[in-house]
């Protein structure tokens, strides 16, 4: 095995290139589009200098200078959650907010659905429910409704 197979990856996980463009145009819409930021705002907001944003803003090669990711995401977290994302995505990252609730899982819901009713079919194998298998059912039952619920017109947050 020669050295250079036994080392860390030393190349970037995405291109300089990438993270420029992506950025440059998240910058754009923000300071020339929507107007919502000057440069100055950015450079003070996101602690990356005023230089650097006009380096990744710039189109002509010979002024443009490498992007550090963390600069990327220190611009993109003062943009917003749109720029966030369009940086993110370039490693195969995906960003929310922490309180937003979980997306639905419907395969989740039904195996989780599933197993339950597993147990009340073993419990019904011989025809009845008794009371020593009703327990065990009822909290069966009792989960695969707190399952279903969210997809159930009671369950709906909207």
């Amino acid at each position: 095995m020669t050295p250079r197979e036994n080392s860390v990856q030393s190349e970037p996980i995405v291109s300089d290139t990438k993270v420029r463009d992506a950025l440059r145009r998240e910058l754009d819409r923000a300071i020339n589009i929507e107007r919502t930021f000057t440069r100055a705002q950015l450079a003070l907001e996101s602690g990356v200098n005023v230089y650097t944003i006009d380096a990744i803003l710039s189109r002509d090669p010979a002024k443009q200078r490498r992007v550090a990711l963390a600069d990327a995401l220190s611009i993109a977290s003062v943009l917003g959650e749109r720029a966030v994302s369009a940086v993110l995505s370039l490693i195969g990252y995906v960003a929310r907010p922490v309180d937003e609730p979980d997306d639905l899982e419907p395969a989740r819901i039904v195996a989780d659905g599933l197993a339950e009713f597993a147990v009340i079919a073993s419990a019904a194998a011989d025809g009845r429910i008794d009371h020593i298998e009703r327990p065990k059912c009822r909290d069966a039952a009792d989960h695969i409704i707190a399952t279903v619920l969210p997809l159930s017109s009671h369950g709906r947050l909207d």
